[in-house]
């Protein structure tokens, strides 16, 4: 065989085994590609999912606040306050996610319509207005879903050991010498 046969075989060998390696490094990086990029639409799922929980329990304690400003204001015998208030605490329950919380959508949408029909009076016993905020704040609160398990919280961290002293020198006196 004559040098040029070989050098055009080793140069189309060469060539073979770098298209091969290109290709595999490429399907390689691909399917690692592919796991990152499915393992990123998990996390955002997931990131979606607390966002969405986020924003219920916002609403839920927004509609909490009213009622509870309601009463407030209705103690101060600021009758139109606590009308305003009581209003305040229908929007927050309108924008809730029912179904995400486990919420009775029936009994939800029943509770709105009760707290939008209520309108508080000049009166000079508000014991009866009182109660009723109070049932609407209690059904609310029932509302809710309990968790099967309480919250625990992480185990604390270990302090870090304290710092060791480094030995300090004694000062040379003439008296050490």
């Amino acid at each position: 065989m004559n040098r040029g046969k070989k050098l055009g075989i080793i140069a189309v060998v060469v060539v073979v085994l770098c298209a091969a390696l290109y290709l595999g490094g490429m399907w390689h990086g691909r399917s690692q590609v592919n796991a990152q990029k499915e393992k990123c639409l998990q996390q955002l799922k997931e990131s979606e999912a607390r966002r969405i929980a986020a924003e219920n329990s916002t609403h839920l304690l927004k509609a909490r606040t009213a009622l509870f400003q309601t009463l407030f204001d209705l103690d101060q015998r600021n009758f139109g306050l606590a009308n305003g208030h009581l209003r305040e605490a229908d929007a927050p329950l309108s924008k809730l996610n029912a179904a995400s919380l486990g919420i009775d959508k029936a009994h939800l949408d029943e509770l709105r319509r009760e707290i939008a029909g209520t309108n508080i009076q000049v009166a000079i016993d508000l014991e009866v207005q009182r109660n009723l905020i109070l049932n609407f704040e209690r059904r609310l609160d029932n509302l809710i879903p309990k968790p099967a398990a309480p919250f625990v919280m992480p185990p604390p961290m270990a302090a870090p050991p304290p710092p060791t002293a480094a030995p300090q020198a004694t000062p040379a006196t003439p008296e050490s010498k």
